[in-house]
């Protein structure tokens, strides 16, 4: 990221702060419809347990219909069935249909049905008891809570009840907030069984709006009156209470209590369900209670719920942990769910701290998406949404609700966002480098071309071996010069200056590449023009190209030079050095230095007074010049040439047959000193051999 350029990072990092404000909305809109499946699947993994001992339903299942009809019976059937729960000591006795209509085979309209009846015995049949009045004796005697259903206002369900039933029996203890859920109308029973309920309770509540069922409702305002949850009425009628608490937090309602127990609710009145298993609840059927044998304690101290689970009835629904069950069943476990005191509940709190943490989520992806390598990036981020994950599983399983797709969305849709942005910009970048990379390469390899002609350039001005050998008959000259990059600073030089003195020189520019190879051309034409003049001594030579060579050198660039003459008639030799390395000369195995006392190199002061220094040359003896490249020579541990190993290397190189061989022998040595290192600085050698007389 650091690599990148200003306006690449801030695309990248608008990129992310897009894709994570789009996750939040899209969050914000799809609501729990995010967490549901989420949630449903902490239901599968971590159910709740059975409901205890003190809830059973008695189901009119298949078996029943089959011995007493079908449905719905007559109310005789239910009147016997209630009796026989009752006699078997059950506390509260739900019955989970509803019953609107007068009972078919009721007396009087048995009676109108038959109009062919002789009037005697359609009067006799008039005089018996009627089957709801019979019904509601027995509902009078027995803890009986009956189901009422609420309704919008253009319900069918509603429209033949126009006067609003009773208001149901239980008190609560504060006026329901507002937010709670309201239906304008109410599905109840037949007045008369109705009234002899000892309590009432809402059956129905509105499933997800994906058809599943996870809440049971627990209080509601149905027709104008306060009612609570078939569940709750039950809970109340078993445990004798005569009023449901009501709690409220910023004036919506929070919690509902009924005989200590405070129980978690939604504003709108729903207990959120944890689901067990429904089928390990305890059922009875119908059909058992009207045949002798089950013991009269089967239901003693029990709620017991009364409902339909044959085929075809009209009452069944989706659950978290099933896809088809019985509204009677989910009754029950809201029974179980309330004398636990357990619920799950969204805390006021989650919300803010969801998305706080999604903040906080966000910005520490982003930061390490710019910072971080893509790999450790999302180690964090999988570490993030484990994170979260677990708090919503912690949560869960303490009763809480979380939800961390707030907290999840949008730090991985940023993150995910900057970095495909960062790998279109990287793409983008690595297409520009390798423009850029292809215009470097096409123009060093004109540099290098241009390079490779300035060294050939560069060496023919230099003398080839053949022309140093044809100078003088007296004299075996050899001489090379390898330059550390294409082109050097070194130079050597050889020429007669009359019949009977060659001159030689060996030089060394500082620095190196193309600044120092044009100064060693300057130097090196300057050098032989001047040497070459008959009127001018050497010290005067030297001086002058020193005056030379100062005036007109804005980048300070300086030469070490030694010239020297010889004179093969006598072996005079006359040396004159500016800062060179002393010159060895080697015969017989030995080698020697030449201690010169010199001056500065060229150009460090240009009126400086330069003498000359005369020794002599025997025949035999093997006079060699060279630049630094020779004792600066660098071994790959860093090691320099030492100079005992310099004077053995010499000498043992002056015994070949000719200077020519001198220097393969001496070249031979640096490069194995050096073994294969990168030579450090041009190397330049120049060798001198006095012949003998013939």
């Amino acid at each position: 990221m650091n690599d990148l350029p200003a306006d690449a990072r801030r695309r990248v990092v608008m990129a992310g702060l897009a894709a994570a404000l789009l996750a939040a909305v899209l969050v914000l809109i799809a609501g729990a419809r995010l967490s549901r499946p989420l949630h449903d699947l902490f239901q599968n993994l971590s159910p709740a347990p059975a409901p205890s001992n003190s809830v059973q339903v008695v189901a009119i299942d298949a078996e029943s219909l089959r011995a007493v009809g079908g449905w719905p019976w007559s109310r005789f059937y239910l009147a016997r069935l209630t009796e026989e729960i009752a006699r078997r000591g059950a506390v509260a006795i739900g019955l989970d249909f509803l019953m609107p209509e007068p009972d078919r085979l009721d007396p009087k309209r048995f009676a109108d049905l038959y109009g062919e009846l002789p009037p005697a015995a359609a009067q006799a049949v008039r005089a018996l008891p009627s089957m709801d009045a019979l019904f509601a004796r027995v509902i009078g005697r027995s803890p009986v809570v009956l189901a009422r259903a609420g309704a919008e206002g253009r319900s069918f369900d509603a429209l033949d009840q126009a006067p609003a039933p009773l208001p149901p029996e239980a008190r609560f203890s504060g006026p329901l907030p507002a937010g709670v859920k309201a239906y304008p109308k109410a599905v109840a029973n037949l007045p008369l069984l109705d009234g002899a309920a000892l309590g009432h309770g809402l059956v129905n509540g509105p499933r997800d709006d994906d058809g599943v069922l996870r809440r049971a409702p627990l209080v509601a305002v149905v027709a104008g009156a306060p009612t609570p949850g078939f569940a709750l009425e039950l809970v109340r009628v078993a445990k004798g209470a005569d009023e449901i608490g009501v709690a409220t937090r910023g004036r919506r309602l929070a919690a509902i209590g009924i005989g200590g127990k405070r129980i978690a609710a939604a504003a709108d009145g729903s207990l959120a369900l944890k689901f067990g298993d429904w089928r390990k609840i305890p059922v009875t059927s119908a059909a058992d209670l009207f045949r002798q044998g089950l013991p009269d304690d089967l239901f003693k101290g029990k709620i017991v719920l009364v409902g339909l689970t044959s085929a075809g009835t009209s009452d069944v629904v989706a659950t978290p942990r099933a896809a088809e069950t019985h509204g009677v069943f989910v009754q029950a476990e809201a029974v179980g769910a309330i004398l636990r005191g357990e619920g799950l509940e969204r805390p006021p709190w989650a919300p803010p701290a969801e998305w706080g943490l999604g903040l906080v989520l966000a910005l520490a992806a982003g930061a390490a998406v710019l910072r971080l390598p893509i790999a450790a990036a999302g180690a964090l981020a999988a570490a993030g949404i484990a994170a979260a994950l677990g708090a919503s599983w912690a949560g869960f399983a303490a009763g809480l609700l979380i939800d961390p797709f707030p907290a999840i969305l949008p730090a991985a849709a940023g993150s995910g966002a900057m970095v495909a942005a960062l790998t279109a910009e990287g793409r983008r970048l690595q297409a520009r480098l390798r423009a850029a990379l292809e215009e470097e390469r096409l123009a060093a390899a004109k540099i290098a071309g241009e390079l490779s002609a300035a060294a050939a350039i560069q060496a023919g001005m230099l003398a080839p071996p053949e022309e140093l050998a044809a100078l003088s008959p007296r004299v075996d000259l050899g001489a090379v010069l390898q330059p550390a990059r294409n082109v050097g600073g070194d130079l050597y030089d050889a020429f007669m200056l009359d019949e009977g003195r060659l001159c030689f020189l060996v030089g060394d520019v500082t620095g190196k590449g193309v600044p120092a190879a044009l100064f060693m051309a300057l130097s090196r034409s300057l050098a032989r023009s001047l040497l070459a003049r008959p009127d001018l001594s050497l010290t005067e030579a030297i001086g002058a190209i020193n005056a030379e060579l100062s005036r007109e050198n804005r980048e300070a660039m300086a030469l070490t030079l030694l010239v020297g003459t010889l004179s093969p008639a006598d072996g005079r030799l006359d040396l004159c050095c500016a800062g060179h390395e002393n010159p060895l000369i080697a015969q017989g195995g030995q080698a020697r230095e030449v201690t010169l006392v010199g001056g500065p190199p060229l150009c460090v002061d240009p009126d400086f007074p330069y003498a000359v220094e005369s020794f002599r040359l025997a025949p035999g003896e093997t006079l060699l010049c060279f630049s630094d490249g020779l004792t600066e020579a660098q071994a790959p541990d860093g090691r320099l040439f030492p100079h005992e190993a310099l004077l053995a290397a010499v000498a043992a190189a002056a015994a070949a047959p000719s200077a020519a061989a001198v220097m393969d022998r001496m070249v031979g040595a640096v490069r194995a000193f050096e073994a294969g290192a990168e030579p450090s600085d041009d190397l330049t050698l120049l060798a001198v051999r006095l012949r003998a007389p013939a």
